[in-house]
């Protein structure tokens, strides 16, 4: 039987994990779009794979963080979309979520049976699931008034991300009307994104959030990269 002193350090246990595991997923959310996110964490927007009957299918990041899907799998489980917890919640829906999409989705995603491919997988489910979960953190926040960030100030840092993303995509139709050949308005936009993202964190007073950076344990597939 557990103890009130148990009790307690178990619950700042679980508290101090859910802050870790809140600011590397901080590095999640860099990117206005989920394929700059996989670009980030050096991971390949696409994948393609051959199905047993020879036929060559492509599978798309993008896809698997598409909200329609990620409602679809939620729906799937009986699992209520107001998830505000990283750490063994997050872990949970990315085993589930890898079983499903393998398994109980579209027929495309059996195609991936490589070790390489299922890595790939991996990764791009851990970022999804964390990215989505970040952004039910931050809704439920400013629309619900709810203490969901174990850090306050994690949520500080999200309401300056989600901003600069915003600006980043505004700027981007900006860039893109006025020049029209598309590498040279691409490194434009990269570098204004780069610049803002300098700055914010210099403005926060803390080292830069590495993109690619290595997750908490308590996140999902920190066990596979292992």
């Amino acid at each position: 039987m557990s103890t009130p002193s148990t009790s307690i350090a178990d619950s700042q246990r679980l508290l101090n994990a859910e802050k870790r595991a809140e600011q590397w997923a901080l590095t999640v959310l860099r990117g206005t779009t989920f394929t700059d996110c996989l670009k980030f964490n050096d991971l390949a927007p696409t994948l393609e794979v051959q199905t047993p009957e020879g036929k060559t299918v492509t599978i798309r990041g993008s896809d698997i963080y598409d909200s329609r899907t990620w409602k679809k799998f939620l729906a799937n489980i009986n699992q209520d979309e107001n998830i505000c917890q990283l750490t063994e919640v997050g872990e949970r829906l990315a085993a589930q979520y890898k079983t499903w999409l393998l398994g109980g989705h579209t027929a495309r995603y059996r195609a991936l049976a490589t070790e390489a491919d299922l890595a790939w997988l991996e990764r791009v489910i851990t970022l999804a699931v964390t990215r989505h979960i970040m952004e039910q953190k931050y809704a439920a926040y400013t629309s619900q008034g709810l203490e969901t960030f174990a850090n306050p100030g994690t949520a500080i840092e999200m309401g300056n991300l989600m901003l600069l993303n915003h600006v980043t995509r505004e700027i981007a139709r900006s860039v893109h009307h006025i020049i029209k050949e598309p590498t040279q308005a691409q490194q434009l936009i990269e570098q204004f994104c780069e610049e803002q993202y300098r700055q914010m964190q210099a403005l926060l007073k803390r080292e830069p959030l590495l993109p690619g950076g290595t997750p908490p344990s308590a996140l999902p597939a920190q066990k596979e990269e292992k």
